[in-house]
């Protein structure tokens, strides 16, 4: 319980704002960037300077309304501004993320760090992404594994040539893992259409697990090449992702939920902070950044182990039912 207490209730962050490392020539992705935790992410990154800053969401509209908030608000230093820059990308639907990968590419021939930020939450039973696919799973994990697999040349590429550790892939978690969820984190029987859990708490959870699957594996494939691949639970933040729980539930959690900026200080940490290195490929980083999940669930770390080292090998399996399910829209 001590684990669980330590994330609802976390310690100061210890990276920071101030901590930042210089930007100068870097390039990032904040999935999700135009509101709540992204949000604050981009002005960090933007107020340090010095780097080029792309915020990926499913509206241009927004993502201009993003922008030219932070332009007018936040400074950037005069001497090395950093540019902020629009990519569209619907992670609900399949058939949009090659287009905005190979948009990026056409423009950058580096990438720093993918932070795959966007996610939903509380999605009505019943909802379903473009291609039919639980919503949650669909829009939280097969979209970024996608986005994340296309993008990967450049990353690795980038890797080559940057300081060691600092080219990094950031998936985003959640606590609801350690609560509740299917049994070894997500079953892949229940994404067959027509047998999805009418649970959303339940489907959520297993989407997150479903992250923290992804970034492990990737992990297993890519450390040897520098690149670093985590997940990370922002904490518990007051953003529209909890507008559609009962007003029960919000008074229950309400004494619970930090604003947006510490979120982001989490995510900040995993994404820059020297401290993490490809050693720590596969953790999963909890609020406010400084540390790792002490005590995961045990029936999900035997999933993340494969078969022959004594686990279950289900990570392996979610990877491999992701590249199937993607194949058809990676051209």
């Amino acid at each position: 319980m001590g684990a669980f207490w330590s994330q609802l209730i976390p310690p100061a962050p210890s990276f920071t704002e101030a901590n930042i490392p210089s930007l100068d020539g870097r390039v990032f992705i904040v999935t999700g960037g135009n509101a709540g935790i992204g949000f604050e992410l981009v002005k960090m990154l933007y107020a340090k300077g010095g780097c080029t800053i792309y915020i990926a969401s499913r509206t241009g509209s927004r993502i201009a309304t993003a922008i030219k908030e932070i332009e007018s608000t936040v400074s950037t230093p005069r001497a090395s501004p950093a540019k902020l820059k629009s990519l569209v990308v619907d992670f609900g639907n399949l058939e949009t993320i090659s287009k905005a990968a190979s948009e990026f590419l056409e423009q950058e021939t580096r990438l720093d760090v993918l932070w795959n930020n966007a996610g939903i939450a509380q999605a009505p039973p019943g909802s379903t992404t473009a291609q039919g696919y639980e919503a949650h799973m669909g829009t939280n994990c097969l979209g970024p594994y996608l986005f994340t697999k296309l993008l990967l040349p450049i990353l690795l590429q980038t890797a080559r040539t940057a300081p060691t550790s600092s080219v990094r892939v950031i998936f985003t978690a959640s606590q609801i893992v350690d609560t509740t969820g299917p049994p070894g984190g997500l079953l892949l029987a229940e994404q067959e259409p027509g047998k999805h859990n009418p649970d959303k708490n339940w489907s959520y959870s297993a989407s997150k697990v479903g992250n923290w699957f992804l970034a492990s594996e990737l992990d297993k494939r890519a450390r040897k090449d520098g690149l670093v691949s985590v997940v990370q639970n922002p904490g518990n933040i007051a953003t529209k992702a909890w507008d559609p729980v009962s007003w029960f539930g919000k008074l229950l959690i309400s004494p619970f939920l930090y604003d947006a900026k510490h979120g982001a200080y989490t995510e900040l940490w995993t994404g820059l902070s020297e401290d993490v290195t490809t050693h720590d490929g596969g953790k999963f980083g909890v609020p406010w950044g400084g540390r790792w999940h002490p005590n995961p669930r045990k029936d999900i770390l035997e999933s993340l182990k494969p078969k022959e080292e004594g686990g279950t090998g289900l990570a392996a399996e979610f990877w491999d039912w992701c590249e199937k399910q993607t194949a058809p829209y990676a051209l």
